[in-house]
């Protein structure tokens, strides 16, 4: 043990890797850990949390446990209760489930849910005998509930039309029914679809079951293609039983209807995915795979992913899941280019399910997310989950994925992909019915485990490269499991590859290739494991269920019985004929008895006649006779399932001889492998690939002149020669029998045509002799001069058999984008300008950019750089128009663009603010365009207009009033009681904010320097045409605002950032302020005076005016008394000013600009924003959003946008730094916070402000006591819930 642990921590080779068989008897490896599911919720295939320590991991079968059939995948789990131990939940065909002693195998309960369905009713042999409990239930480790569909009748009566589903919710602690369970589930109407209703008798659960957001979803498909096979999701409530999704695969007017009987409609896309369970990354989606169809909505026109589709046949689909109600709508899907062809030849897509890559490890530049399917036509799909690329985008019509693996030899997957994401990052999948193409006789049924590192290329895309592949070939036949792997604790260089075949057994490699080589871990043979299977792992062990009735299990060291004979080689062996070999074995300890042998492979046969009957004492030896028997093999295919036709090649399997031990802890189990090779005497014909994919091609372009190139191999892997008898192709399907084929012979002699546009070159010649062991290569070309998509099923008949390719390929023109821009009238003019034109600030004004494809293949954006800014801005700068959009012919995109002006001070000048919108295609004719967005913010003119429509008065800035008194008298000489102007500002952290001012009528111009202890000094200014410069000498200035009125007119202000008070003036002393005023008529004036204090600070105004005016009036002096903290000082001012009467009064146009001290100080809320006030930090609704009614998200979002986008709503919320909600209504469950930490998220445009936090609202409310307000007020304080 020590040098194995040692050997972990070194990374020595030289290890001999054997792992032995071992029982039941075990001492742990770690704390125990479940498999309450099929593996991950993502179907990744990875699992790091189960002590798999490849050092110390040993194998055995707990021996024969019960007589039922499994398909369901094992669980492994530990109750909640208190010193429980961990156990085995099994699950079987005959509607039977058992819980067992993990350790020890001992069935603890069990239970028959109901009765089973009868295969004979259904006629179709995938399941043998009964269909119960196909799918693997899943485990709810919060309530100890174990959740099922079980298949069987509502009565006495049998047949299909009697058949129906329910789902079973049980106690695992004592298998008692949960309240409302079991419910059945026939009957449901299809929520896309209310023509279509949901019939268990026809439908089969196969895919394991999945558990989001408190909802159980199981996957449906068919049997055998049979009846009405439409795939189907159903989503039931774990705690109600309610069923709160039905979605249909096939609905709509494209999908063939329903039509009330049980051999048509429906139109097929079943979901069964070898056993996977429907994957999922997020609780607000979820991914699977369907099957072969009939609708062929899309038929052959481009289409993208997000457009909705009701025929979802041979399809990646993501759903999304409203998280209120738990329904599914569709949001994205991915559709292979030869789709149709593949449903005419079975090529399923879903005959696996959809493997979610761990980002952390699979991203690059073209995806954030990955995602991996394989399927029956021999290719393995990599998409961005994100965009999974909906129907022929990619180039000149093909697939817009981000790789598409070719498997080699074009063999089929079952089953699926494995991912490891550490050390770099590998995918793992097992292609089944490879033809060999070596020149030899013997041909290898199945292909070895492919192994793929992931990697980057230079411009950081995602790609995978094959690196390894094992040595050992699958099994030739439909069953081979999902690739998972394991790791110890999640540590680099501790994974192991687990591959279940259903002839070899499980075996086990270290995950990561050495020298490009797979380096195995020798495991006992593991008899007759059933379809589909991967191992369920525990605390150091793992399970798999097996065809034959038995639970295998992998765990801690027990030594076996015998020594026999192992393996068991027949060589090569002619089908037709049979030879038997003789099995020596010797007993290693007192046996009881020999019980009986079991073998996995049919082929292989053995009576339990032949072995002894009594006892065996230590060392006694007996033998018995094993046949390798092919006189009843047959070479064709069986319709109706999905069992491939017998080939040549090698075949193994594995015979256990069940003992009854007179000595504990041994093993009764004893495997022994046996394997053979099937030879035909006759001639055999093979051909590879199963499929020629040719691509896509652009009508017009050079290559389309020469045509795709592309070849097959022709091979005869019988034992005599083969004669060619005969060419012919197809458009049609070959299920039904007898196509309609057209002569190949009758084409020219060089390039015979195989289909539409498809060529063969060089063909030999019928009656050409191809040898024993030989292959020829025929040359291939897609040469289409038409749009469309085009397919052919070309066949080749010999003496060996007949054999067909599918070829496959599409062709389009190019793409041709239109720009265009919208009207403020809703309509749409090309061109690259939009103009919003002058608007008032608080307004809030959306206009788009549409981008068009008139070609005839996707348009792809090529470059999109958006505007961004506090008033004019995309909306969804990284989601529309962006960067690798593809837009599907006759198909367009659209982008907006907000123009929001913030609330402005009255009487400024109209404000031009522009962006542009850069955007490039793949239309070579396109070009670079600069979208061109512009508009114009007015604020309000009050006061005495000018000629021009702007008030003769200027804004200059915002002062603080003194507490004792204004700073400026109401009245004027004319004795009006009217405002001249309302202040207010905002002081902390010894900085002064300018906010919005309002005016009346008459004007006056004061300056006025207070100080505080501290040394701050604030300034009040109010509307002039004059220029006055303000500045302090008390301590360092550190920051300024400057006010510009007309083309002279300067106010700057500069206050002390040494300072530290933050809180208006205290009335402990009072500080009073002395305004002289002089009037005069006459320009260019200039006044300077100075101004000393009690502290340390001193002021210069200095006012310099330009204004002319026909009429002035005489000037009043305001004493105004503020208070300090700790000191007092006067100050004397004088101020020259400038008021006019006469409304015909001229004055010079002015603008002003405005920009407020730098703020340093730790972020603030505002706790009043204008006429809305702060209310505290709130949760999101109990279902949904709190505020339904408007939303937007922008990466620089401030208090000031959402109110201008929400001030005509009662609330608005910030949350997430950057989003923005309005409503007049909160929706139930949404309530304040205790903590104000949950909203401590700056907002995107001004990191001194909060802007909400996760899923936390900063919440304001109109307050109409504020209707007219224009005042900003900020805190530290937040208003939370007691």
């Amino acid at each position: 043990m020590k040098a194995m642990l040692e050997f972990l921590r070194t990374g020595r080779s030289d290890w001999p890797l054997l792992l032995v068989l071992f029982l039941f008897v075990s001492h742990c490896v770690g704390a125990p850990t479940d498999s309450p599911r099929d593996a991950d919720q993502a179907q990744s295939g990875y699992l790091d949390n189960h002590n798999m320590d490849p050092a110390i991991v040993q194998g055995s079968t707990f021996g024969r446990a019960f007589r039922k059939r499994f398909y369901a995948k094992p669980l492994v789990y530990t109750p909640k209760t208190a010193g429980s131990k961990q156990v085995l939940f099994v699950a079987s065909e005959t509607n039977w489930v058992y819980v067992m002693d993990a350790v020890t195998g001992v069935t603890l309960r069990s239970k028959q849910v109901a009765t089973p369905f009868l295969v004979s009713d259904i006629g179709c042999n995938d399941i043998s005998g009964f269909i119960g409990i196909t799918g693997t239930p899943i485990i709810d480790p919060a309530t100890d509930t174990v959740y099922f569909y079980a298949k069987s009748y509502p009565g006495a009566e049998r047949g299909v039309y009697n058949g129906a589903y329910w789902i079973h919710a049980l106690d695992i602690n004592n298998l008692n029914d949960r309240p409302g369970f079991p419910k059945k589930v026939d009957g449901s109407v299809a929520d896309n679809d209310p023509t279509r209703y949901f019939h268990g008798g026809t439908h089969l659960q196969r895919t394991s079951l999945s558990m989001i957001n408190n909802i159980v979803y199981a996957g449906f498909g068919g049997h055998c293609d049979k009846y009405n096979f439409t795939g189907w999701v159903v989503g039931v409530d774990k705690t109600t039983a309610e069923v709160k999704a039905t979605f249909a695969t096939e609905s709509g007017a494209f999908g063939p209807q329903q039509d009330g009987t049980f051999e048509g409609g429906g139109g097929g896309a079943g979901i069964w995915m070898s056993g996977m369970s429907i994957s999922s990354d997020s609780p607000n989606r979820l991914f699977y795979v369907t099957g072969n169809g009939e609708g062929h909505q899309n038929k052959e026109i481009p289409a993208s992913g997000r457009t909705p589709l009701d025929t979802l046949d041979e399809a990646i689909v993501n759903m999304r899941i409203d998280p209120a109600t738990g329904k599914l709508s569709l949001q994205d899907y991915f559709e292979p280019y030869e789709y149709i062809s593949m449903d005419a030849g079975d090529r399923d897509l879903g005959s696996g399910g959809i493997a979610l890559l761990d980002p952390n490890t699979f991203s690059g530049t073209n995806a954030a997310r990955l995602g991996v399917t394989v399927g029956k036509n021999g290719k393995a799909y990599i998409v961005n989950l994100d965009n999974l690329g909906g129907f022929k985008m990619g180039p000149a019509g093909s697939d817009a994925v981000v790789q598409t693996l070719q498997m080699p030899g074009g063999g089929s997957v079952f089953g699926g992909t494995g991912s490891y994401p550490l050390e770099g990052g590998y995918i793992y999948m097992t292609p089944v019915e490879l033809l060999s193409r070596l020149m030899c006789m013997a041909l290898n049924v199945g292909y070895p485990t492919l192994v793929y590192k992931f990697g980057k290329d230079a411009n950081g895309r995602a790609a995978f490269t094959q690196v390894a592949q094992t040595d050992e070939n699958s099994a030739g036949r439909v069953g081979v499991g999902v690739p998972t792997i394991t790791t110890f604790k999640g540590q680099a260089g501790t994974a192991i590859l687990w591959i279940a075949d259903v002839d070899g057994g499980l075996r086990a490699y270290r995950a990561v290739p050495e020298n490009g080589k797979m380096i195995r871990i020798q495991l006992p043979p593991t008899p007759s494991v059933s379809k589909f299977q991967r191992p369920s792992f525990g605390d150091g062990r793992l399970y798999l269920s097996t065809s034959n009735g038995y639970i295998q299990c992998l765990g801690s060291p027990v030594a076996l019985p015998l020594n026999c004979t192992s393996p068991i080689s027949f060589g090569d062996l002619t089908i037709g004929s049979k030879r038997t070999l003789q099995v020596n074995c010797t007993a290693l300890i007192a046996i009881t008895k020999v019980d009986g042998i079991t073998l996995s492979n049919p082929l292989f046969t053995a009576s339990n006649s032949s072995l002894p009957t009594g006892a065996l004492v230590k060392g006694q030896s007996f033998s018995f006779p094993v046949t390798f028997d092919l006189t009843n093999a047959t070479i064709k295919d069986i319709p109706g399932t999905s069992v491939p036709s017998v080939k040549p090649g090698i075949t193994s399997g594995a015979l256990n001889i069940m003992t009854t031990n007179g000595v504990d802890k041994f093993a009764n189990l004893q495997p022994i492998v046996v394997s053979g090779n099937l030879a035909s005497a006759l001639p055999f014909l093979a051909i590879s690939p199963v499929e020629a994919d040719f691509g896509g091609i652009v009508i017009g372009s050079a290559a389309a002149e020469a045509g795709v190139p592309g070849s097959m191999v022709v091979q005869n892997v019988g034992s005599t020669d083969m004669h060619i008898t005969g060419y012919g192709w197809t458009l049609g399907g070959l299920e039904g029998g007898n196509p309609e084929w057209v002569n190949v012979t009758e084409n020219s002699a060089t390039n015979h045509t195989v289909g539409p546009s498809f060529y063969a070159v060089d063909l030999p010649a019928v009656g050409s002799t191809v040898g024993p062991g030989q292959s020829i290569v025929i040359n291939l070309n897609f040469r289409p001069y038409e749009v469309g998509s085009y397919h052919s099923v070309f066949q080749i008949w010999s003496d060996g058999g007949a054999q067909y390719i599918l070829l496959t390929g599409v062709a389009t023109i190019e793409p041709k984008a239109v720009l265009e821009v919208s009207t403020a009238e809703g309509g749409w003019n090309t061109g690259d300008l939009i103009d919003f034109g002058p608007q008032l600030a608080g307004v809030s004004l959306i206009r788009q950019i549409r981008l068009s494809n008139t070609g005839g293949s996707a348009l792809t954006i090529t470059k999109s750089k958006p505007p961004e800014g506090a008033e004019l801005t995309a909306t969804n700068p990284t989601g529309e128009l962006s960067e690798g959009l593809k837009i599907p012919p006759a198909g367009s995109a659209v982008g907006s663009v907000l123009f929001q002006p913030a609330v402005r001070p009255v009487n400024l000048a109209p404000k031009s603010i522009n962006g542009t919108w850069t955007l490039n295609t793949d239309d070579l004719t396109f070009g670079v365009h600069n979208v061109l967005v512009q508009g114009v913010i007015l604020s309000r003119q009050l006061g005495p207009l000018l000629p021009d429509g702007t008030s003769r008065y200027k804004y200059l800035g915002c002062y603080k009033d003194t507490v004792a008194g204004r700073l400026l008298d109401k009245n004027n000489n004319l004795k009006l009681n009217n405002e001249n102007v309302y202040y207010d500002s905002l002081r902390y952290n010894g900085a002064a904010t300018t906010v919005t001012t309002t005016t009346a009528k008459s004007t006056t111009t004061t300056n006025s320097t207070s100080t505080s202890s501290s040394g701050v000094t604030t300034t009040t200014s109010l509307f002039s045409n004059t220029t006055i410069s303000t500045s302090s000498s008390s301590g360092t200035v550190a920051s300024s605002t400057t006010v510009t009125t007309g083309s002279n007119s300067t106010l700057t202000t500069a206050t002390d950032s040494t300072t530290s008070d933050s809180t208006a003036p205290t009335s402990s002393s009072s500080f009073t302020t002395t305004t002289n005023s002089n009037s005069t008529s006459a320009a260019d004036s200039t006044i300077t005076d100075s101004t000393s204090s009690a502290s340390s600070s001193s002021s210069t105004i200095t006012i310099n005016s330009n204004s002319t005016s026909t009429t002035a009036t005489d000037s009043t002096t305001t004493d105004l008394t503020t208070s300090t903290s700790s000191s007092s000082s006067t100050v004397d001012t004088t101020a020259t000013s400038s008021s006019a009467t006469d409304a015909d009064t001229t004055s010079s146009t002015s603008t002003s600009t405005s920009a407020q001290p730098t703020y340093t100080g730790p972020p603030r809320y505002i706790t009043q924003y204008n006429n809305y006030t702060l209310q505290g930090c709130w949760t999101e609704a109990t279902k949904g959003r709190a505020l339904k009614s408007k939303s937007l998200s922008i990466a620089n979002m401030t208090v000031d946008m959402c109110w201008g986008m929400c001030n005509q709503y009662q609330y608005f919320g910030l949350e997430y730094s950057k989003e923005c909600y309005c409503g007049d209504v909160l929706q139930p469950g949404s309530e304040n916070s205790t903590s104000g930490a949950l909203c401590n998220l700056k907002c995107g445009g001004n990191s001194t402000i909060y802007c909400g936090g996760r899923s936390r609202l900063n919440l304001y409310q109109f307050n109409a006591t504020l209707q007219n307000s224009s005042r900003v007020l900020v805190g530290f304080d937040l208003p939370l819930a007691d």
